[in-house]
């Protein structure tokens, strides 16, 4: 494993992978929109530098997520600021080049972006109950968010199936507010859609990470997922 620090991103490599991390804390005058921008065109400087430059998962922690800044959602804020980083960067906004990933709302602090990056490009997997996510109408912003539903990478000689942030959307719309375990319910079988079209079936090696708004709704989901995948290794974080 060897350390790696460059353009303000911290990581570490082994050959076959890259994992690194971000963060920014919002000065005033600084909007959500330009962190996201100034990340991104950091990360993309790190995966290139060491020569892993096709990124396959993102992990987004935002604070404040849901609220108003300049007279758009800061969630929508972080959408543009990340879709142009990746247009200045030469990247397309298309199945072929977006990673999975995930974006949460956290009580406070900075911006943080967790990340892998292969040498090799992965196999981005698209869920056919759900409008892809870089093709969503303009009603979820200017900008569409820029993450593929999941992706196949091959770290060694392991095959990863790494699954974006999934909820209970079909289409484009979140169904069952209000009903967490319907919400439940609804996102597993989006996880079992893309295991699908993966062609990827469960090895016993299932790694959950769950989020919920609500702290007091975790056993009740607990035993949904149990119930879904038998015993599995799940972490639960409150966003």
């Amino acid at each position: 494993m060897t350390a790696c620090n460059h353009a303000g991103v911290a990581g570490a490599a082994d050959g076959a992978v890259l994992f690194g991390g971000v963060q920014l804390e919002q000065q005033p005058g600084d909007s959500l929109e330009t962190l996201a921008n100034r990340a991104y065109a950091a990360i993309f400087s790190f995966i290139e530098h060491y020569g892993y430059p096709h990124l396959w998962r993102a992990w987004h922690y935002l604070p404040q997520i849901n609220d108003p800044e300049q007279g758009l959602e800061r969630y929508r804020r972080f959408n543009v600021g990340r879709h142009e980083a990746f247009v200045a960067s030469g990247r397309g906004i298309n199945e072929d080049s977006v990673p999975a990933a995930s974006a949460l709302g956290s009580s406070s602090g900075p911006l943080v972006i967790y990340f892998m990056a292969g040498k090799q490009p992965g196999k981005p997997i698209e869920n056919p109950r759900q409008v892809s996510a870089y093709h969503y109408p303009s009603q979820y912003g200017p900008r569409s968010p820029t993450f593929a539903r999941a992706m196949v990478a091959t770290l060694g000689k392991q095959q990863c199936f790494i699954i974006s942030g999934t909820a209970s959307v079909v289409g484009h719309e979140t169904l069952h507010v209000g009903d967490v375990q319907a919400q439940t319910q609804e996102t597993l079988r989006n996880i079992r859609v893309l295991q699908q079209q993966a062609q990827v079936a469960d090895t016993g090696k299932m790694l959950l990470k769950i989020y919920l708004r609500y702290a007091e709704d975790m056993l009740p989901v607990r035993e949904q997922i149990k119930a879904e995948f038998g015993e599995c290794e799940m972490v639960f974080l409150q966003s």
